[in-house]
């Protein structure tokens, strides 16, 4: 299902609602951009030596992240089957987290991300550190691309995610609950009969003028499948085109997803959500 979202056309000149306690444990910010020819998983390494291995000692080789594409036809709004992309180049994404464990860099060949780690317990930097602090990583792999002579980035999508993790206890004890959550609106329960017992779902919503679009997760989890660590896994990503390929409409395009995340967030929300996580600067946006 994809739906717009309506935002105010002054966004820009307003103050965006904030949380004093907001239940948000990571954010990433990050670009995609045309692979480059002369990359290997080699650079990697040569990357990570060029950050500095004490200031970013822990590194782990993951999977690549596949490709995206925000497109706005009428196919793209209908989830799409699960394909198999076979290729010979066994590429690889770099995982760089720094001594303190509040920060993970994350570079393949055509993606990087800066991800702000709070499950350690460290508070929530606020966006505009996160921002700077993924400007200066970017620009370094600009200077690191013309340094090696791989070739030149050229971005082609933005993305902003936030993670939630809304603990049983607090603004919900059952599924009864999970209404604080506008799209949920009630959990059926029939009683006598049924009751509810999980959910996950997802949505998809247009950015206006087709700048992109938002996408939520939710999830019912728990730790170690223990009944008294249950929480709500509450993703929002933001992820949109560049409108012209330089790193100046990258952060025009990140700052849009941010907007769009904060706003719908609030919105999204009850007003026993918004109270819970101290909500300030509501003004109507």
């Amino acid at each position: 299902m994809t739906l717009p979202i309506h935002m105010p056309k002054t966004l820009d000149r307003m103050q965006l609602p904030s949380y004093d306690n907001p239940p948000v444990v990571e954010t990433v910010v990050g670009m995609q951009f045309a692979p480059l020819s002369g990359f290997t998983n080699a650079h990697l390494g040569t990357f990570w030596q060029s950050l500095g291995p004490s200031d970013w000692p822990t590194v782990v080789d993951v999977p690549p992240l596949p490709m995206q594409s925000e497109r706005f036809t009428p196919e793209a709004q209908w989830g799409k089957a699960l394909r198999l992309q076979l290729t010979q180049n066994p590429s690889s994404r770099l995982q760089m987290i720094n001594s303190e464990k509040t920060r993970m860099v994350q570079l393949q060949n055509g993606r990087i991300h800066l991800n702000w780690l709070g499950r350690g317990g460290s508070n929530y930097p606020r966006y505009n550190s996160v921002r700077e602090e993924f400007a200066a990583c970017l620009a370094h792999l600009i200077k690191f691309a013309e340094d090696q002579q791989i070739g030149t980035i050229v971005p082609d999508q933005w993305e902003v995610t936030y993670v939630n993790h809304i603990p049983r206890g607090g603004i919900w004890m059952s599924p009864s609950d999970w209404s604080f959550f506008k799209p949920i609106n009630s959990i059926p329960t029939i009683d006598g009969l049924i009751e509810a017992e999980n959910f996950s779902g997802e949505w998809h919503f247009v950015i206006p003028e087709e700048r992109g679009r938002l996408h939520v997760n939710w999830q019912h989890a728990t730790q170690d499948d223990a009944e008294d660590s249950q929480y709500i896994r509450l993703a929002f990503t933001a992820r949109g085109p560049v409108a012209d390929d330089n790193d100046t409409a990258v952060m025009t395009g990140i700052n849009l997803g941010h907007e769009t995340i904060v706003c719908a967030f609030h919105k999204l929300m009850s007003d026993k959500a918004n109270t819970e996580w101290k909500l300030n600067n509501a003004e109507d946006a």
